[in-house]
C-alpha cells in the first residue's frame, strides 16, 4: 500500500476502517468478495461515505435491503456497478424501445457463454463459493446479462430454470437456463455458462412485432432491423473503447447524482432486480417448478 500511495501520489490505508475515519473522502468503491458488500457498505455510510458497489449488490435479498434501510437512515447514496447500461449502443436500443419502435415486445434473451478454467477456480478463496458468491455463472459472471436483459424488458413476472455444475469442481452452478414470464407479457431466455469451449461473445436479443435487435460482445450491433427501414447495423458503430468508457461514466454520473442530491440510475432498487431473478431460478431449478417473483 505504501508503494502504491507513494508511486501514485495518493493517501493510502492499512486497512478501510482506517479510510472511512477520514472526513475528507466523500465515497468509496466497494470491490471486496460479494457476500461482505453488505457489511462494507453499511460501515461506509454510518461513517458518512456515499458508496458505490461493484455487482452483484449483495448476494441475499436480505442483505440488500438491510443495505437499502441504512441509506434511507443515513441520506448516503448507493450505486452499483452495472457499466453495460452506459454503453452507447446500449442507450440507443433503450431510446428505440421508449420510441417504441419495436413495435410489442414478444421476445428477449441473453446468452452468456463464457469459459473459465480450473485455475481461475482455484485463484481465489472466495470465488465459486455459496458464502461469498452467492451462486457462479448466473450470479458472478451472468448478471451483467441479466442486468441488461430486464434493462430494456422491464421487470419479470415468473421462472423456470435448471442450473448445473457439469464440468468444473465448484459448490456453485457452472451451467444454467431458464424461461422468463416478463410482467408485459413477451417471453425470454437466459443462459449462463462457465463451461464451454471456446467462449462465445454475449449475446442480447430483443424482438418486437415490427423490428428485432441483436447486440453481441459489449457493444457491436450486429442487427438492427426495423419495419419500413433498411437495416442499418452496419452503420451504428461506437468506437470507443466500451469496457472503461462505459465505467467512466458510470462513475461520473454517481458524482452527479451525489452533487445533486438524486438517486443514481443503477440505484439499490435497481441492482436488487437481477439478484432476486437469478435466485429465483436457483430455487425453480431446486424445487422443480415454476417461480413466481417477487420472492
Amino acid at each position: 500500500a505504501r508503494k502504491s500511495g507513494d508511486e501514485y501520489k495518493v493517501k493510502w490505508f492499512k486497512n478501510y476502517r482506517e479510510m472511512l475515519e477520514d472526513k475528507t473522502i466523500d465515497a468509496v468503491v466497494i470491490g471486496v468478495p460479494s457476500g461482505l458488500h453488505m457489511q462494507a457498505s453499511i460501515d461506509a455510510m454510518e461513517n458518512g461515505k456515499h458508496v458505490l458497489v461493484e455487482k452483484p449488490v449483495e448476494i441475499t435479498l436480505e442483505k440488500i435491503d438491510n443495505m437499502i434501510k441504512t441509506s434511507e437512515r443515513t441520506g448516503k447514496k448507493i450505486g452499483c456497478i452495472f457499466q453495460s447500461r452506459y454503453y452507447e449502443n446500449v442507450r440507443k436500443i433503450k431510446a428505440a424501445i421508449k420510441e417504441e419502435k419495436f413495435g410489442r415486445l414478444v421476445l428477449g434473451d441473453i446468452y452468456c457463454k463464457f469459459y473459465r478454467s480450473p485455475e481461475y477456480f482455484k485463484s481465489s478463496g472466495w470465488r465459486a463459493t455459496w458464502e461469498m458468491d452467492g451462486g457462479g455463472a448466473l450470479m458472478n459472471q451472468g448478471i451483467h446479462g441479466v442486468d441488461l436483459l430486464i434493462h430494456c424488458m422491464g421487470d419479470v413476472e415468473s421462472v423456470s430454470g435448471y442450473s448445473g455444475t457439469l464440468t468444473r469442481d465448484i459448490e456453485v452452478e457452472d451451467t444454467a437456463v431458464a424461461i422468463l414470464r416478463f410482467k408485459s407479457g413477451a417471453l425470454g431466455v437466459i443462459e449462463a455458462a462457465t463451461s464451454v469451449y471456446p467462449e462465445f461473445e454475449r449475446r442480447l436479443e430483443i424482438s418486437g412485432d415490427k423490428g428485432s435487435i441483436v447486440l453481441e460482445g459489449y457493444n457491436n450491433i450486429k442487427k438492427w432491423h426495423f419495419n419500413g427501414e433498411k437495416d442499418s447495423a452496419s452503420e451504428i458503430e461506437d468506437k470507443k473503447p466500451a469496457w472503461t468508457h462505459s465505467h467512466a461514466l458510470q462513475i461520473e454520473e454517481f458524482a452527479d447524482a451525489i452533487l445533486k442530491g438524486r438517486q443514481p440510475e443503477v440505484s439499490p432498487i435497481e441492482a436488487r432486480k437481477s439478484v432476486e431473478i437469478i435466485l429465483a431460478i436457483y430455487r425453480s431449478s431446486k424445487e422443480k417448478k415454476e417461480i413466481k417473483l417477487p420472492l
